[in-house]
């Protein structure tokens, strides 16, 4: 039997800058027959319902006598094309200078296409020819899909959701190897950083973290940096990509936002093979149309917090008296928060999708990216204790990406702690740490001076003026 060919949506791409800064899109869809379209609800790396639809002004059909029609709306982010529609089109608030956001002025197109593309949802694999209409020839494209007479290709929805975009006329673009795998670091920005240092520190963290793994999960990266004059931190991964804003762009120059910078990179660098990869099954594959809440979440962000500073200082990049500092700032978050006391870091997890990214309730929960991150500390830790040394966290990791990641198998809690445990030599290695700490609400601040007192190193916390403030020194 023959194969059929994939079908591909036609998108064309267009800004518009008279008043408010808006994109416009238009989509021909191969089908003649009504559906409902679908807008995502949510975007990979921010688990929480972003109600994208908020930003579209107008939905429109194209009819055979080539009229446009409104189009009417089946849910808060679907709406119905009647049978026999030419095309679709609709215009998107694009004024959002963050990582994970649609932005555009004369001189740039920012987009995170979760944020603004349309999909037909029983057609997934249906992929997408992708044309920057108002684009000039000159302008440098940044992205990591391919192109192909002008235009950029994703093989379904999956990866066009997953693909940012930024173009511009002057793109700071530098380029470097690793393990025969092409880096590629692009700046949108007034003030752009230190080049001798900046791609050093990438070429000394990311060739660490290959080392950890043994391999790259895709044939190419790309490191966007968008710095705008808008006060903004920020950074989003994806599978051959991140996006990573700061501003004012000035403060790339200074050695607090270099360095910021550079974390940030590390900690998006490691989500290529924890997140993108070794992956909740939750989102496995994403479903951009509802709410997915998972435990896992201090798996992927706590476990990529650790690692990213971790792997800083094993690539040289900071010493140990400048890991200490990382991780008293991370501290001085944990110890801080009452919230962890209250709510497991799992059950924070799964409650992101409620307020994981703003203050909320005081004391009601804990971070994933900070909780998380001590307790993979205490895991690291406890594996290497077991093991003389021989094993430690990123062996499990390593191990997750050989079983889960590389075949691209829904992770679970189950699989995760199974994992660890027969790394550390024993079923039942972590369970302590898993009841603890990951389920329960026990105090970790002895387990964390222990630890650290067994790597050699001297953790204290004092009072002042009502906050609590860490020490973390080689003893």
């Amino acid at each position: 039997m023959a194969q059929t060919e994939p079908q591909t949506i036609a998108l064309s791409i267009r800004r518009l800058l008279d008043g408010a800064p808006r994109i416009e899109l238009t989509a021909v869809f191969p089908t003649r027959e009504a559906f409902d379209v679908q807008l995502p609800t949510w975007r990979p790396g921010r688990y929480e319902l972003g109600q994208f639809a908020q930003y579209v002004y107008a939905m429109e059909g194209q009819a055979a006598d080539r009229t446009w029609n409104a189009l009417s709306k089946t849910s808060l982010h679907t709406w119905h094309v009647p049978a026999e529609t030419e095309a679709v089109r609709w215009v998107f608030h694009a004024d959002t200078f963050n990582a994970g956001s649609t932005g555009v002025t004369e001189n740039v197109l920012y987009i995170n296409p979760v944020n603004c593309f349309l999909y037909h949802p029983d057609h997934q694999d249906w992929g997408y020819s992708i044309a920057l209409d108002d684009v000039p020839a000159e302008w440098a494209v940044a992205t990591g899909l391919p192109s192909e007479n002008g235009k950029l290709h994703a093989r379904d929805v999956q990866h066009a959701m997953d693909s940012p975009i930024l173009a511009g006329p002057n793109l700071w673009h530098r380029t470097y190897t690793s393990n025969g795998i092409p880096f590629h670091i692009w700046v949108y920005g007034e003030t752009t950083p230190d080049e001798q240092r900046f791609v050093q520190e990438h070429q000394d963290f990311t060739d660490a973290q290959i080392a950890h793994f043994g391999s790259f999960p895709a044939p190419h990266y790309h490191f966007l940096y968008v710095l705008p004059e808008r006060e903004v931190r920020h950074g989003v991964e994806h599978e051959d990509t991140t996006v990573i804003a700061q501003g004012p762009s000035a403060k790339c120059r200074t050695e607090e936002g270099h360095m910021e910078l550079i974390g940030i990179a590390s900690h998006e660098l490691y989500h290529a093979w924890n997140v993108k990869r070794i992956r909740p099954a939750e989102w496995t594959p994403y479903d951009f149309s509802k709410a997915c809440p998972s435990r896992m979440g201090y798996v992927a962000e706590g476990v990529t917090t650790y690692m990213g500073d971790l792997f800083l200082f094993e690539s040289g990049v900071v010493d140990l008296d400048g890991w200490c500092r990382l991780t008293e700032r991370l501290l001085d978050r944990h110890v801080n928060n009452p919230g962890r006391l209250n709510m497991s870091v799992a059950d924070s997890s799964y409650d992101t999708w409620l307020d994981g990214y703003v203050a909320g309730v005081p004391g009601r929960k804990g971070s994933i990216y900070v909780e998380g991150a001590v307790l993979a500390f205490l895991c690291d830790v406890r594996i290497m204790q077991l093991t003389g040394g021989a094993a430690s966290l990123q062996t499990a990791m390593r191990l997750l990406w050989e079983q889960f990641g590389e075949p691209r198998i829904g992770l679970t809690e189950a699989d995760y702690w199974s994992v660890l445990n027969e790394v550390a030599g024993a079923p039942d290695a972590l369970d302590d740490l898993r009841r603890d700490f990951a389920d329960g609400t026990s105090d970790s601040w002895d387990a964390l001076v222990a630890a650290m007192e067994w790597q050699g190193l001297k953790l204290s916390k004092e009072q002042r003026d009502g906050i609590w403030r860490t020490t973390l020194v080689a003893s």
